[in-house]
């Protein structure tokens, strides 16, 4: 299964931000935010989309409150407060966004606003800055944990939904892509229906990743790093992933040259053994989820409409 690609519509929702000149927080403001439970830049999200904490038992007792502390809740769960597709089945499926907070989920509504997406609830789950949407080395950052138990149990619990791996969906961005497919694969129970990512981080050896950025997830361990890596995942589920129960996809932009080749290996793996997925390199985009949904624009939603053909109801 390959998606094909066309000319970006300019009709994309909400517009596409220009590449150049964006705002990047220094490090020490990072440095700071990486030790946070709370996600404090909910300044910056649009009015339509709203957010709350939600308790997280798996790091003990307590932890939820509304502002930073030694006991903060954090990994916000955002839904957007307008009314969108109605139905019975409106928040039977879930679309969890993983680092792709703020296009993504307007994207999607506006989406299934057009009747173009199937309806289902979108929640954007925040990790730390620096984390990887994993267990990370010593167990003091169980992000993977976090999601899959504490956000997963919220969820049903504020929303209606079928408790059935078919209709919880992953997507992501960078290390959010690998958190979605790392995520679904060690967790097919509970992820078990449609697997995303956007320009993920799929490189095979940590030290090209960065040691700022991975750190505090791998401690500069290439044989953690290599055990959590995605095709060892695979490669454990691959009989329950051929059997075509969880649909596979990775988009890049054409422009990506940093996650070209990392990819290109996925691909090829991918293929030699026989998984089927989709893939496309959108033209003229970049490293940026924006870039690389938005470009796709419509092109790519019958990822999700298969998703739903292979949901248990």
């Amino acid at each position: 299964m390959t998606v094909k690609t066309t000319d970006a519509s300019p009709e994309v929702y909400p517009p596409i931000p220009p590449y150049k000149g964006r705002w990047h927080p220094p490090a020490s403001l990072l440095d700071v935010h990486n030790h946070m439970w709370i996600d404090t830049d909910v300044w910056a999200l649009p009015s339509e989309i709203q957010y709350g904490l939600y308790p997280q038992p798996t790091r003990g007792p307590g932890a939820r409150r509304q502002l930073p502390g030694p006991l903060a809740s954090g990994l916000l769960g955002h839904r957007s407060r307008r009314p969108t597709v109605s139905g019975p089945l409106l928040a039977a499926r879930r679309l969890l966004l993983l680092s792709s907070r703020r296009m993504a989920p307007r994207f999607y509504y506006r989406k299934m606003e057009l009747g173009k997406m199937p309806p289902c609830t979108l929640i954007t789950a925040q990790a730390l800055p620096k984390g990887r949407w994993i267990n990370n080395y010593n167990g003091t950052r169980p992000l993977g944990d976090i999601i899959q138990r504490d956000l997963v149990t919220a969820a049903d619990e504020r929303y209606r939904t079928i408790r059935h791996p078919s209709v919880q969906w992953l997507e992501g961005h960078s290390a959010g892509g690998y958190g979605a497919w790392n995520l679904g694969l060690k967790y097919p129970e509970v992820f078990g229906g449609a697997l995303s990512t956007l320009a993920g981080s799929f490189r095979t050896k940590l030290a090209d990743e960065g040691r700022e950025v991975t750190y505090d997830t791998y401690n500069g361990s290439q044989a953690f790093f290599t055990a959590n890596h995605t095709l060892i995942l695979l490669e454990q589920q691959l009989e329950h992933v051929k059997r075509g129960k969880t649909q596979l996809r990775l988009l890049i932009g054409g422009d990506d040259v940093r996650s070209r080749e990392a990819h290109e290996h996925m691909w090829e793996t991918l293929t030699a053994w026989g998984v089927d997925f989709g893939k496309a390199i959108v033209p003229g985009a970049p490293y940026t989820a924006e870039d690389v949904l938005g470009g796709l624009n419509d092109e790519g939603l019958q990822f999700w409409w298969d998703a739903q053909a292979k949901m248990v109801e």
